[in-house]
């Protein structure tokens, strides 16, 4: 009970994330035994010292060198190109650009940020109502986590014990799915709202030199999940290659990094991935106080003594989830609650893989909701649009993600067919 307390109260008073995970777990272990305490430090350095988890600051670092590398220009281009001159062009162009960089920059909020201050712009220009565009870029945010190499499955990967491999390539066909969901919604949309026609038009030969200019942007995600899935690298290897590959690329081919551009580079990627990581040791540690004091174990004979009903068990945590999306952000939620959920994997056999990526999914979605949905604010700040406005202009996305998340949770041979193919 006093843990749950200090956990509210110190959200509440606006401590980080990551100290508040780490006061809350103090408390539990202190109140268990205060001698636990000495060994704290010990476990904050072995969740952090996981192989899987230097895959973290790999791929973001791999996103830093593309973004200098001028890469975010050359997809936009290719996405222009790629729509030509259609009713709601931009936002096709939008949704395209969201999900080839969502892989490369790994997180929603990173995904919201780079759309907000490049596309957001250009579509208000273009007569589009500034509360939708604001709520679809944040909506079209969500695909990134989804794409390989997601951080969220890297996270999940690492506290579940579960092939990385597996989440990457189930979490493709699902980003895919929602990208396919979100073009429906705006194909039906334009066509109500007389959206304006795009202008570009390109002709054959113009196509395919803005091909060859973003081909190696275009490879370079496919390259990453490819390497992984024939067995080549494991996801922290293939993260190496990538930054190694992106970083030649940029310097001699594009000849956009240079020596000044490093540290920048360097300095981003530590300050993000220290973030991350820190959260993650801080949600080892209280997941570790957890596992000591039983409470998943409590928790799981709790919600097995609701049903035996496997798909009812499920759908109970799927409510539970999108209710943690609402107040906490996903990958500390991912932290604590995968060894909370762990046992009831097991005892209803479970899927790892398909629950993971419903989690990693449900949480995303929890981004887009008040009242500490991040993406929502972050979206809110780089575009100016109020977070009041957001919130009521918001929901017709989530309930659209919701349709997926829905789909996927029913029919997972819809997206697992892709990972057992693999394996």
């Amino acid at each position: 009970m006093m843990m749950a307390l200090v956990f509210v109260a110190t959200l509440l008073m606006g401590v980080p994330i990551s100290f508040s995970l780490g006061l809350t777990a103090v408390v539990g272990l202190y109140e268990m035994d205060p001698e636990i305490l000495i060994a704290i430090p010990q476990k904050l350095f072995a969740t952090s010292n996981a192989y899987s988890m230097v895959a973290i600051p790999l791929f973001i670092m791999a996103g830093e060198i593309m973004g200098i590398s001028g890469d975010v220009g050359r997809m936009m281009e290719f996405a222009r190109a790629l729509v030509g001159k259609v009713r709601g062009g931009l936002a096709y162009v939008c949704l395209i650009v969201g999900t080839m960089m969502g892989g490369l920059l790994g997180m929603a909020n990173a995904a919201a940020a780079l759309l907000s201050t490049t596309l957001y712009p250009e579509m208000v220009k273009d007569k589009y109502e500034p509360e939708f565009v604001a709520s679809f870029v944040a909506s079209v945010s969500v695909i990134s986590p989804m794409i390989p190499p997601g951080m969220l499955f890297v996270i999940y990967g690492v506290a579940a014990n579960t092939s990385i491999a597996s989440l990457f390539a189930a979490g493709l066909p699902t980003g895919l799915m929602i990208a396919a969901f979100l073009t429906t919604i705006i194909y039906v949309k334009g066509k109500k709202a007389n959206w304006p026609v795009s202008t570009t038009r390109t002709t054959p030969g113009e196509f395919l030199l803005i091909l060859k200019r973003a081909s190696f942007s275009i490879f370079a995600p496919i390259m990453i999940f490819s390497f992984i899935a024939i067995g080549v690298c494991t996801p922290t290897e293939s993260a190496a290659v990538a930054c190694v590959i992106n970083f030649l690329v940029g310097v001699l081919v594009y000849k956009k990094i240079t020596l000044r551009d490093v540290k920048r580079i360097l300095a981003s990627t530590a300050e993000i991935s220290g973030a991350i990581l820190i959260i993650s040791s801080m949600g080892g540690v209280l997941g570790w106080n957890l596992s000591l004091a039983m409470i998943p174990q409590t928790i799981a004979a709790g919600i097995s003594a609701v049903s035996e009903n496997p798909l009812v068990i499920l759908l109970i945590i799927q409510a539970f989830l999108f209710f943690v999306g609402m107040i906490m952000d996903a990958a500390p939620a991912v932290m604590i609650l995968v060894p909370v959920f762990m046992p009831i994997v097991q005892r209803f056999g479970f899927d790892p893989v398909h629950f993971g990526l419903l989690m990693c999914f449900n949480l995303s979605i929890g981004l887009l909701t008040p009242p500490v949905g991040t993406v929502l604010y972050t979206t809110s700040a780089a575009t100016g649009v109020p977070p009041s406005v957001m919130i009521r202009s918001i929901w017709p996305w989530v309930s659209a993600l919701s349709v997926v998340l829905a789909i996927v949770t029913f029919f997972p041979r819809a997206i697992m067919w892709l990972p057992k193919m693999i394996m």
